[in-house]
């Protein structure tokens, strides 16, 4: 029984061993409580059009037909692997659409510090043999179950690593303070992080601050914590973008990520953006590969056109300026499509469950579970190989997708 790469979180741990019976796969040591719940897939799955069981070609036609009467469709969710991403971005292309992932909110919120100034950041593997420092800011990640065990083990490339762990915001949860027990903490509201950060980058320069507090925290406690981050030999400032769930949150980052190039002008300081559920790093990643342009892009007669504003899922479908959804989440059955004034088609994974179905289901493998393909980790910097583990007669999304293209065709003629 190798070793698998787990899809269904940022980390994609390559270390996942996988059990196949009769009854489907099912994730074992070292698997965490997200690959336990969500390994085991049905092998099979019943298309659905207008909330009647259906053929797989009855439902290709229906969302084939729904797609070409379409002005403006927007394809989200993104929830797959590199192929299935390749082929909604072939899609939208034809179809003059919208692309945005399901966790476009928080990715935005990072885009807009990275594209304002750039930022230093590091990868996974640096974090775990070179970090002496870690501060979780505004995060437990327990988004991301394995994070202590695979990048805060004592034990590096390098022999053991002495390091301190501190928390920026409420203290741990208790499955993380189980795996980890922070040196310090430092209490505050998530939504007061930049302010913080603004007063540790003051203080840092060497300015004065006429406060007896920031953000709640005592100045003599911020001078203090200044002096932790700057005995720091490599600093890893951690932070989740999806976490940090209030108005102007870019701007926190921000300041986070201005602190971290402050402090590296007399040690070395990098920032880890927590992320890559639900295949949004590698959604990321392909658009910018495939169109010059990050998610949040439409694909028009004149080419690619990022508007990163304009073209949020949300606002788009508030606003109705969209006439179709094509909904894509083959690796969370619990990712249901939102709420919409429009004709809805999901390629969901065959365990999906609806309150309110849409026009048209369609139920696709998993990759990692019933297919091969590849994945980026969170820190962007490889694609990960996933296995096949369970035979299914469903599709992938990529095979879902050129389905529906060909009924296209037929529609067009």
């Amino acid at each position: 029984m190798p070793d698998s790469c787990c899809p269904f979180c940022g980390l994609v741990c390559d270390d996942i061993r996988v059990a196949v019976d009769a009854s489907g796969a099912r994730a074992e040591s070292p698997a965490c409580a997200r690959a336990v719940r969500l390994f085991p897939v049905p092998a099979r799955g019943t298309a659905q059009v207008a909330g009647q069981a259906a053929e797989p070609a009855a439902a290709y036609r229906a969302a084939a037909a729904l797609l070409a009467r379409a002005q403006r469709p927007l394809i989200g969710g993104l929830a797959c692997d590199v192929t299935g991403h390749r082929a909604a971005l072939a899609l939208a292309e034809r179809t003059g659409g919208v692309v945005d992932h399901m966790n476009g909110a928080a990715q935005f919120r990072n885009w807009l510090a990275y594209q304002d100034g750039g930022w230093m950041t590091t990868t996974l593997s640096e974090v775990r043999n070179r970090a002496d420092l870690i501060v979780l800011a505004g995060t437990d990640t327990r988004r991301f179950p394995r994070f202590f065990e695979r990048c805060l083990a004592p034990e590096s490339q390098f022999g053991e690593l002495r390091r301190r762990l501190v928390v920026l915001g409420s203290d741990l949860s208790a499955e993380a303070a189980h795996a980890v027990s922070p040196d310090l903490v430092v209490p505050l509201p998530n939504a007061r992080l930049g302010e913080l950060c603004g007063a540790l980058r003051a203080r840092l320069a060497g300015r004065r601050l006429d406060a007896d507090s920031v953000a709640g925290v005592p100045m003599d406690q911020v001078d203090a914590l200044l002096e932790t981050l700057r005995a720091a030999r490599y600093g890893v400032l951690v932070w989740n973008a999806a976490e940090l769930t209030f108005p102007h949150a870019d701007l926190a980052i921000q300041a986070m990520v201005d602190l971290v190039k402050d402090l590296n002008q007399t040690t070395r300081w990098s920032g880890l953006p927590l992320g890559g559920n639900d295949g949004d790093t590698s959604a990321a990643q392909v658009c910018t590969w495939q169109a010059g342009y990050p998610l949040r892009t439409a694909f028009e007669a004149s080419g690619p056109h990022y508007q990163p504003l304009l073209f949020d899922s949300a606002r788009l479908l508030e606003t109705r300026e969209v006439d179709a959804l094509l909904w894509i989440a083959a690796l969370d059955p619990e990712r249901v499509p939102p709420a919409a004034a429009c004709p809805r088609i999901v390629l969901g994974r065959p365990d999906m469950v609806f309150a309110d179905p849409p026009d048209v289901f369609i139920p696709v493998a998993v990759p990692g579970v019933h297919h091969a393909g590849f994945m980026h980790r969170m820190d962007g910097v490889v694609a990960l190989p996933l296995q096949g583990h369970t035979a299914t007669e469903l599709p992938s999304v990529a095979q879902a997708l050129a389905a529906i293209q060909q009924e296209m065709n037929h529609v067009a003629t």
